[in-house]
């Protein structure tokens, strides 16, 4: 290989293998977009948990990082705008508040701070790309255990929206404990205890870690 055709194989190939964003960088950049991650996996068309685990591994596909380079830059309105779109779209799942009978669950709060409509029949269904194989447990729908192979005692969580009196947005919360619950139709789903800065404590169902939480790959030594 002559000089010159040398000089352009070094130059070139940082633009083909170009080094992975690390963690930090990568949700970083989502950030400086003024996106949310919930809205990011919206418009990806995965589900929050697996844009969650793409972002805390470092060995993920160069697909990613170009994609998030090229999300479109929001404002402040825009940005709520487009969390009003996606709950719209995917409306969050009626809860049930304690002590409220099984039939007569509301909907998050958060759908209605957002001003979304909240319609029975979505027309927008999650789904995931052609070449991922998704363990069943991440696939909608399923059973209240989804997260069970995936949060542990420790697992850090970052609300991707303010939680109710509980957290900010990019609050971090920690899993402090886990435990069988019952889903508002009367099934079996396990339930995770998250800790904020201030002590605080709350039990989240794997819906509202759907709506509110994203892992960020990291693990705390609660002993």
């Amino acid at each position: 290989m002559d000089q010159a055709k040398s000089r352009k194989v070094e130059k070139g190939s940082p633009f083909l293998r170009p080094p992975t964003l690390s963690r930090a960088a990568f949700k970083a950049l989502i950030e400086q977009r003024g996106w949310r991650m919930a809205d990011v996996a919206c418009r990806w068309s995965i589900r929050p948990e697996h844009l969650s685990r793409i972002a805390a591994d470092e060995d993920r596909d160069l697909k990613w990082d170009d994609l998030v380079r090229s999300l479109p830059t929001l404002s402040a309105f825009e940005r709520s705008c487009v969390t009003a779109a996606r709950l719209s779209l995917i409306p969050p799942k009626p809860r049930r508040r304690k002590g409220q009978p099984i039939g007569e669950a509301v909907q998050s709060v958060d759908a209605e701070a957002a001003g979304a409509a909240v319609q029975p029949d979505a027309p927008f269904m999650w789904e995931h790309a052609d070449e991922e194989d998704e363990d069943d447990a991440f696939v909608p729908g399923v059973d209240g255990f989804r997260y069970r192979s995936y949060l542990s005692r420790g697992s850090e969580l970052v609300a991707v929206q303010e939680i109710d009196g509980f957290a900010r947005e990019h609050a971090i919360l920690v899993v402090t404990a886990t435990r069988v619950g019952v889903d508002p139709g009367g099934g079996a789903q396990e339930e995770y205890q998250c800790e904020s800065a201030t002590g605080d404590q709350r039990w989240f169902a794997p819906d509202q870690i759907d709506d509110w939480l994203v892992s960020n790959g990291k693990m705390r030594d609660l002993r």
